[in-house]
């Protein structure tokens, strides 16, 4: 293309035809473009030249399948149903455009103290038991959980604000503590870096069940009476979810993040956590891990019913042995939890 190039071009598409399935094939020189293509969701996924005829075909017919998924008619209806839709957060588009022009990190700081809500909320992420720190400012807070984890933050307390049940507070911990396994399974276990753009997705993997606990309050009553108010495991859990809503948290979580224009890897990953192993899965690893993060984070604040038992063939997956993973999850408990009553 001689007037512009294809980033440029994907800039278009999103803009006039925001629906389009957008991928990319690229060459391997063009790394950087591509992943910042991505976590600007210019694309949903990308493929470095040469490629596969039969995996682009796949890949085109799992989209297609994961499209489908989200277009669940009593999803749709639900959504419809609401008086007011969860938006992207004011605050959440200017941080982004702040990080675009590559502000400095007083100027991010400052403005999001405007948001007394979301200070606490960063601060008390910062200090938590799971991050180990004394953190009394939100800019050093900003510069150790880093600028991914803070817009997931934004994002997630929009909807957290709105609920101040226990149940609410138990789910963002979890969250938090998600998040942390699913870096140290990159970082000890596969021996690699999560990449950035999907560094937070452990962070938004449960947004479904706290929209549900903050707009779905009859429903929810009626999913919290069917388990007696018990810590259940999560498949039963999901089970009475289908039957009330006809579909679970993780669809509804998947279609919110994905309405909000979220990557789509983090998309994917909160929509399968449960179900790692279906063959629509696009970005099996990032799911696999955020499947076993959740499972952990579970036993280990022993919140939900103890003793989910992990698929091994979700382990398999990821190319390490079952003795090697839970050899590394075992000094990760140790190392964190040593001194706490856990």
């Amino acid at each position: 293309m001689d007037e512009i190039d294809g980033f440029q071009l994907l800039e278009k598409v999103k803009e006039k035809y925001p629906k389009v399935i957008r991928i990319a094939l690229s060459g391997y020189s063009k790394k950087i473009e591509v992943l910042d293509a991505l976590e600007k969701n210019l694309i949903r996924l990308y493929l470095y030249k040469p490629w596969d005829n039969s995996e682009l075909v796949s890949i085109v017919k799992k989209n297609f399948e994961f499209e489908d998924l989200l277009l669940n008619q009593n999803l749709l209806e639900y959504f419809n149903d609401l008086e007011s839709l969860p938006t992207v957060p004011d605050i959440y588009t200017k941080i982004n455009q702040m990080i675009k022009k590559n502000e400095s990190a007083d100027r991010i700081t400052r403005e999001i103290e405007t948001d007394q809500s979301l200070s606490v909320r960063i601060l008390k992420v910062a200090n938590s038991a799971f991050y180990g720190n004394n953190i009394g400012s939100v800019k050093q807070a900003i510069m150790y959980i880093g600028l991914n984890n803070i817009k997931s933050i934004i994002l997630s307390n929009s909807i957290f604000e709105k609920n101040n049940l226990k149940k609410a507070e138990i789910l963002w911990e979890h969250a938090l503590l998600t998040n942390k396994i699913a870096g140290y399974i990159y970082q000890k276990i596969l021996l690699r870096k999560i990449s950035s753009e999907y560094s937070s997705a452990g962070l938004l993997h449960d947004i479904g069940r706290v929209l549900i606990l903050s707009y779905f309050e009859k429903e929810n009553t009626q999913v919290e009476n069917r388990l007696d108010n018990n810590p259940v495991d999560l498949e039963i859990r999901t089970q009475y979810e289908y039957e009330v809503f006809g579909f679970d948290h993780t669809k509804l979580g998947g279609y919110l993040l994905n309405w909000w224009g979220i990557p789509f890897p983090v998309v994917e990953a909160a929509v399968f956590h449960h179900d790692p192993l279906n063959s629509s899965i696009i970005n099996n690893e990032l799911v696999s891990v955020i499947y076993l993060a959740n499972i952990i984070a579970w036993e280990i604040t022993e919140q939900e019913k103890k003793g989910e038992i992990i698929n091994v063939e979700v382990i398999k997956k990821l190319g390490i042995t079952t003795e090697k993973f839970y050899e590394k999850i075992d000094e990760f408990i140790k190392s964190e939890f040593s001194d706490s009553e856990v």
